[in-house]
């Protein structure tokens, strides 16, 4: 195993990211959330971007999982060509997350051998389904994880994480990351007790607009912006 990966087991990974429009949405923005993520004790981050990358490596020591997503008609694409892996390369990210859902430009076997063999890095397999998950890993994926499950149409709707595919993906013998929707000091921990290698969490973290927009909802007035 890379020695970078080690540096996730058992860790928490903190998404640092922000849409554009956003008030963070800025590389030193994000290099400043990923500092806090250092200083609280984050095992790696996951940034969006390549700018975003470079800014990040120049601020913290932690491994940086680079990703660039791309607007579909009813997603974003995590990653889905060869040219923007290579460029998160070139900016200095650790580990390349990639589109493992069968709609990125390349089948995950291709795609994956690629980026391990040609740009030297580990590749994280963003995935909806535990078919999807088995595929990559066995296309030689590093970590697989459970990032897009909910927000795929052959995966199901819900407003939690899906600790139920992290647990038959890690019983399955898959070095598998928890990520999407988990919010709580519980959510992390479930996540490893259903056998995650590494937890990610992002909005619950970094996104003080979000948080404020969810508890702004629960006031008398219930407003929100």
């Amino acid at each position: 195993m890379r020695p970078v990966l080690t540096k996730l087991a058992g860790g928490l990974v903190v998404s640092c990211q922000a849409p554009e429009g956003h008030p963070l949405r800025s590389p030193d923005a994000i290099a400043r959330l990923a500092a806090c993520a250092e200083l609280g004790g984050a095992a790696a981050v996951r940034v969006n971007h390549p700018d975003d990358v470079r800014a990040v490596k120049a601020a913290v020591s932690l491994p940086v999982i680079g990703l660039h997503k791309v607007r579909a008609d009813d997603r974003y694409l995590i990653t889905p060509t060869w040219a923007l892996a290579e460029a998160l390369a070139e900016a200095g990210a650790d580990i390349i997350a990639l589109e493992a859902t069968g709609r990125a430009d390349v089948p995950v076997a291709e795609f994956a051998g690629r980026v391990r063999a040609e740009l030297d890095r580990p590749v994280m397999a963003d995935v909806a389904t535990l078919e999807q998950g088995e595929a990559a890993w066995a296309a030689g994926a590093d970590l697989v994880a459970s990032t897009l499950s909910g927000y795929t149409a052959d995966s199901p709707q819900r407003t939690d994480p899906d600790l139920a595919l992290v647990a038959r993906l890690a019983a399955a013998g898959v070095r598998t990351v928890a990520e999407g929707r988990l919010a709580t000091a519980e959510h992390v921990s479930a996540a490893f007790a259903a056998g995650a290698y590494a937890v990610v969490v992002g909005t619950a973290i970094t996104d003080p607009l979000a948080l404020t927009r969810r508890l702004a909802a629960a006031t008398p007035t219930g407003t929100t912006r």
